[in-house]
This record gives C-alpha cells, structure tokens and sequence, in this order.
C-alpha cells in the first residue's frame, strides 16, 4: 500500500510541475533518438590493418596462388598479375600483344646502377598495402624503381619523403637524383636549400663544398636570391677554397683550414699569369658568376685580387673602369641613383649582402667597403627593421637627396635547416635626405631566432659609354656577362 501511494504522489508531482516541462522532456528524449538514429546511418571508415597484413604476408612474402614470376638482379618474386597490372608497366605488358603476356616469368633488365633488391622488394611490395616506410638513405634506389615500373603513387611519395629530408648531408645526392629523373619539385627545394646555406652551412663542410658540381655551383651564386654572409666578397674567398678542394681531393681539414690553404695554394702557384687564363680555364664558367664591380670596395680586398691571380685584368680593368665612372657622376651631380627600372634588371645589377641575427635583441650595423659616399645603417630592434642615411659632418660632395632601391628578406630555419619561415619586401625604391630614416620590415611575432638576413642594394645607375667616333655602346654589369641597361636620374 505504501508503494503504491509514493508511485501515485510521484506521479501527481510529476504532473503538477506543468504540462509544458513534461513535452519538454518527451522532444528532448526524440531529439536523442534522432542523434542516435543519425549516427546509426553515418558511414564509418576504418581500416581492417590484419586484412591488409594477411594478404600482404600470404600473396606477396609467400607467394600464395601466384600467377607470374618476375625475375630482377638474380632474384625471383611470385607475384600475381592482378596486382601488378595497377601499374602502367605491367598493365601493358600483360593485356598487350607482348610476349610476355601469357608467360609465367619475366625477365626485367636493369640498367640503372641506383636500383637494387632491396629496392625492387619494398615497390613490388607496395602492389599488396597502401603505405610505405623507408629511410633517406634508401629513398633514392626506391625512386629508380619507382620511375621503372611507373608507379606514380610510389613516385609522389618518394618525392615527399625527399622534399622532407633535405639537409647537408642529402642535398646533394637528392639534387643529382632529382636532374637525372626529372623530379623538378626536388630539384627545387634542393636549389632552394642550397641558396639559403651555401654561405653558411655548406662552406663549413670541406667535403660538401668539394662536391659542388660546376653547372650547379654557377646557377646558385648567379642567383639574386643568394644568401650572401657579409659581402660579395664573401664569395670569391669561397670560390677559392672549392678550386682549392677541387683540384686536392685528398686534403681534408676544417674550413677554417680549408680557406688558409686555398689562400696559400694561390699565393705560392710557380706559374706565371692568371689563373683562369691557363690552368685554371675549367673554372671561368663559375668565376664568371662574380658581380665583379663589387668585389673592388676595400683596398685590402683589391690587393688580394691582384694578389691571388686569378681573375685576369681583362676582367677587373673594366669594373674597375665603370666604377670610377660612377663615382665621378656621383661625385659631379650627375647620378642621383636609380629608380624604375623592372625587377628583372634589378635582380642583375644588385649587390648582395647578408647576415645572421643569432637574437631577437637590438642590433646595429653597416655593411664595410667604399658605398660612393653613402653610408646607409639597419637597425633590428626586435621585430622593426629600419634603414637610415647616416651622415657624418665631414661628408663632402653629397647631394642633399638620394635614391636607393632594395629587398631585404629574412628566414629562419629548422633543425634540417630548411625554411620555416620567411619573409620580403620585395623590391622597393625610396628617396633619402642626410640622416633620414625608413621602415623596412614588421617581424611577426612567432618569428624564431637565429634570423637570416639577405639584402639587395641598387644605389647607382648604370650608364652606357659610348666609343668616340663609333656606334658601339659598353656596358659594365657586376659579373661581365651580359648588357643592362638602367633608368639614369639626372
């Protein structure tokens, strides 16, 4: 009796709480049902790992109700045609009017010395499972046999593998695969790599260094987008110690006991003349890559020049010539600095300077050697970079205005020293009075340091001489090698 009045009483309160709670409750149960029922008719995915691994064991590691034999480098795998024919190559092969098409073995050559057994095992295995773990220093013979047997899913992931891995020790064998393959995404990002370590990682690796190949070597100094450490002149100390590791494939040692030698190999040659005119012909090609008119900006680094012999001075007369042209038309008012001109041109008429913010504390500095009067200071003060005309009070013959163009750039780089951040300013042209003072650059906040810092300078123009009594113009550009032409402010 007692039970049934606390059901009825419970019952009764349940009731006179309102009839709308109660229809609230009974929507909010339907509403679960509906969730419920929806989740029910929702697909799920889910990958079977024993089924996968049951037919790769069984079919492909024993071989189970194989159909072909295919037969490579002395080793036989027994296969199933089912499967090989999702490549290309074999698909092909099998449906066609080839000879092997009903044979139970197939014999495949291989030509190329980068593909091996262990190669060939892993991309037969990839016909029986969708993953693939393999490790950089493998990932090369796996491409080739990739490539071989057209399996372009194999292919891309190698490629990514590649593109993940680059660092000093791989970048040169992962950039000498990708040209002899045509993989241009690994080709990139190995150039790119090297641009942004060649000055600094790579001259600090002797056996790095040495390996560079010529063709190589040139396309990277050619390029605007050099990180060059210092100056230009950076440059050519390292051209000397990779002729130097070049020609001495023995010698090993440090970098720093790299760059002495290669300053004494050169110093103490017994031949007579310049270097690159006779023994050292092989290397004009790189050489060749030096924006020459500004190698002569300090007097030490002009005295080494004519020191070392290298670069004869059918090459140096002729800078030398055009930047004294430029300093008497500074000097005379008549060149103001350049302005207008295509980013094409700029990328070929800049200087390249550069250095490593090891912090994201203050930092001021200039870079060295003879700038035609104008003295321009950064300034990091933590996330601003800035850019100031300094003028000094015993500064003669300066225009009171002067117009420069730039890109500055920065990027920090991981363990791998890859880029995973970077940032430009593109290529800007600004006018600057004495001691004014322009903002380059807002660092963002996530930036990590060190921070590389890689600057292109336009401050003169270009001016093309013509031959008296000749219709023949010459115009000096920083490597000697091809004509530029730029908009004069007069």
């Amino acid at each position: 009796m007692g039970n049934i009045v606390s059901w009825l009483a419970s019952d009764h309160m349940i009731g006179t709480g309102g009839s709308k709670r109660k229809v609230e409750e009974v929507e909010s149960d339907d509403d679960d049902i509906l969730d419920i029922n929806s989740l029910l008719h929702t697909p799920k995915k889910r990958k079977l790992t024993s089924t996968s691994k049951y037919i790769y064991k069984t079919l492909f590691e024993d071989g189970r109700a194989s159909d072909v034999t295919v037969v490579a480098l002395g080793t036989e795998w027994h296969l199933h045609k089912v499967y090989l024919c999702q490549s290309p190559y074999f698909s092909s092969m099998f449906s066609g009017n080839w000879s092997e098409t009903n044979q139970s073995e197939i014999n495949i050559e291989i030509l190329d010395d980068n593909i091996n057994i262990d190669a060939l095992h892993l991309a037969l295995g990839q016909f029986y499972k969708d993953d693939v773990e393999v490790e950089a220093a493998h990932v090369i013979p796996l491409l080739a046999t990739a490539l071989l047997l057209q399996m372009d899913p194999l292919i891309d992931q190698c490629t990514a593998i590649m593109k993940e891995t680059i660092n000093i020790q791989t970048v040169l064998q992962y950039h000498e695969a990708a040209r002899r393959y045509g993989v241009v995404e690994v080709d990139k990002a190995c150039k790119e790599w090297l641009l942004h370590n060649l000055l600094t990682q790579v001259t600090e690796q002797p056996t790095t260094l040495r390996h560079i190949p010529p063709d190589l070597l040139y396309e990277l100094l050619s390029s605007p987008h050099l990180y060059v450490m210092q100056t230009e002149f950076s440059i050519y100390v390292m051209l000397k110690a990779w002729v130097f590791l070049r020609l001495n494939l023995s010698w090993e040692g440090s970098h720093e006991a790299a760059f002495l030698e290669a300053h004494k190999f050169f110093r103490n040659r017994t031949e007579s003349g310049w270097f690159l005119e006779e023994e050292g012909r092989e290397f004009s090609l790189v050489f060749s890559s030096l924006r020459i008119i500004y190698l002569i900006y300090h007097h030490l680094d002009v005295e080494m020049l004519y020191s070392d012999r290298i670069l004869p001075p059918s090459w140096l007369t002729p800078a030398s010539m055009h930047q004294w042209y430029n300093m008497l038309r500074i000097d005379q008012g008549k060149d103001r600095g350049p302005s207008e001109i295509s980013e094409e041109e700029f990328d070929r008429s800049c200087t390249r300077c550069g250095r490593v913010l090891a912090t994201s504390g203050q930092h001021i500095w200039r870079w060295t050697g003879y700038n035609f009067g104008l003295d321009l200071v950064m300034t990091h003060d933590g996330s601003l970079l800035s850019l100031k005309r300094n003028h000094r009070s015993d500064s003669i013959s300066q225009p009171p205005r002067r117009y420069i163009m730039y890109r500055v750039t920065v990027a920090s780089l991981d363990e791998q020293k890859q880029v995973v951040y970077t940032k430009t300013t593109g290529v800007q042209s600004v006018s600057l009075v004495k001691n004014d003072e322009t903002r380059v650059m807002l660092l963002d906040s996530e930036v990590k340091y060190p921070l590389l810092l890689s600057a292109n300078f336009l401050i003169t123009t270009n001016q093309t001489l013509h031959s008296q009594g000749s219709s023949t113009s010459h115009t000096i550009t920083p490597n000697n090698t091809s004509p530029l032409s730029c908009v004069n402010r007069d």
